[in-house]
């Protein structure tokens, strides 16, 4: 096997992006960057399970502060957030340990998979550079989750800052940024200026996990959908021609290895899919809500919530999109079945039409959905439904002195409802930022605005992570 189509494998495609993974105690498998899949392996007396492991118990040890913190002073609608962000971020890590303990049986079944589709006549159809697709997703993904976390960081320094400014408190900018931004562990840990690099850290641990899952869902469905188009270009290819029995045969063996493949992934990675899907639209649509408060004026606090916010909308339909590619191309499959001459239909041809027919090719999130392009439609309806609830909510609860402006924003809602219920997914998109922005603008301008008083009780953000 020439080195270009090895370097194609999966595993060696998506051994570094694990590497990486596993500095914030996720997937530790041992020997994650061997070239043969039989090197990897997993056990529990290894240093990365040792690391994973204190990642989690302080992680947990965390998530108690924060509990105690909220059983002391009440639960509410700001720091449920918190609690979320928590239960989340903890559940993905322990999945993806249990994801872990099954991933070289994984691996070594993908590359049995994959040795049919690295040889003829597969081999002249691997256009699909996987490799270049994977590191270009992963890349863009963590990048901008970078970037998000720099702004909220940055954020958290600027807020720390005028506090101390506006409150006049007696004491260290650090001191007064560890009591802000981790009011639950000042009650329980003195502050020191060394533990301060040691909660970044637990920070980190607990933000990278977020988008990490979108970007390993995609790199899997990447991965998959891969072989699925080479299996497509090989039919399209003879699709005018008329060919034997035997070809049928051997093509749905190979479409069922591939369906194998696919469930045994899907069993262990459902529930990564229903975390990431709910996890993200759950942050849409509490930042939708959010966005309908006064923000203030502060520039940095504005930017970075508005970046936080589209980026979580761009990584849900990027992981959505990218994750619905393997249904989309058992779908091009079947659409080539069905205009094969009547010379070359079979009894093997019609098994293979009937199974792409009745059988959906599709990730699962536990059963709950499937992941195909009619899901995007219907993530983005329920996001639309969503802000148009918060918007009524912010207009009546408005005061007095702002209903001169109600009926102006009523007109604007109405004509934007009718845009956007015109345009497609993409367009819907445009339409809602459009009049998001224009909305909050009429809202903040018809309220007293001023700027923001930092000198209050601490109380938990959902933006910080």
């Amino acid at each position: 096997m020439s080195q270009q189509l090895e370097d194609q494998t999966f595993h060696n495609c998506v051994s570094k992006v694990v590497f990486i993974s596993q500095f914030f105690g996720l997937l530790p498998v041992s020997n994650i960057l061997a070239n043969d899949v039989h090197r990897v392996y997993y056990t529990w007396f290894s240093l990365h399970t040792l690391y994973s492991g204190i990642i989690l118990l302080l992680n947990t040890l965390e998530f108690f502060t924060v509990g105690y913190l909220v059983f002391k002073f009440g639960l509410n609608f700001h720091n449920s957030g918190t609690i979320s962000l928590f239960v989340v971020c903890m559940l993905e890590h322990v999945y993806f340990w249990r994801l872990a303990i099954k991933w070289p049986f994984i691996m070594r079944a993908w590359r049995r998979t994959e040795e049919i589709f690295l040889r003829p006549p597969y081999r002249i159809y691997a256009t699909y550079n996987m490799k270049a697709r994977i590191y270009a997703l992963t890349c863009l993904v963590m990048f901008s989750a970078m970037v998000e976390h720099s702004f909220l960081v940055f954020n958290s320094f600027h807020k720390s800052n005028l506090e101390r400014t506006q409150c006049k408190y007696n004491i260290t900018f650090w001191e007064s940024l560890y009591r802000r931004e981790r009011p639950h562990l000042s009650k329980v840990v003195p502050f020191n200026f060394w533990y301060l690099p040691v909660v970044e850290w637990i920070n980190l641990t607990l933000a990278y996990p977020r988008s990490f899952t979108d970007a390993f869902i995609i790199c899997v469905s990447v991965g998959l959908a891969s072989r699925f188009h080479q299996l497509h270009l090989r039919i399209e290819s003879v699709h005018n021609k008329a060919l034997p029995m035997l070809f049928w045969t051997e093509v749905r063996e190979h479409f069922l290895e591939l369906i194998h493949l696919m469930r045994l992934l899907n069993d262990k990675i459902a529930p990564l899919i229903l975390l990431a899907c709910s996890n993200n639209m759950y942050f849409i649509c509490f930042q939708l809500f959010n966005s309908f408060q006064n923000i203030g004026v502060d520039l940095v606090a504005v930017t970075a919530f508005w970046y936080s916010l589209f980026f979580a909308i761009f990584r849900t339909i990027l992981t959505l999109f990218m994750a619905s590619s393997v249904n989309d191309y058992s779908k091009r499959i079947l659409c080539t079945l069905r205009s094969v001459p009547s010379t070359s239909w079979c009894v093997e041809a019609q098994r293979f039409s009937e199974q792409l027919a009745f059988d959906l090719t599709a990730w699962s999130g536990c059963g709950f959905f499937f992941i195909t392009r009619q899901l995007i439609l219907a993530a983005s309806q329920y996001i639309y439904l969503i802000h148009n609830s918060c918007l009524y909510l912010c207009l009546y609860a408005q005061p007095l002195s702002f209903h001169r402006l109600k009926y102006t924003i009523n007109i604007i809602y109405v004509c934007c409802n009718i845009i956007s219920f015109t345009f497609s997914c993409l367009q819907m998109a445009g339409t809602i930022f459009t009049y998001e922005v224009m909305v909050t603008d009429v809202i903040n301008k018809g309220s007293i605005q001023q700027v923001t008083s930092y000198c209050r009780p601490i109380e938990y953000e959902t933006g910080n992570e």
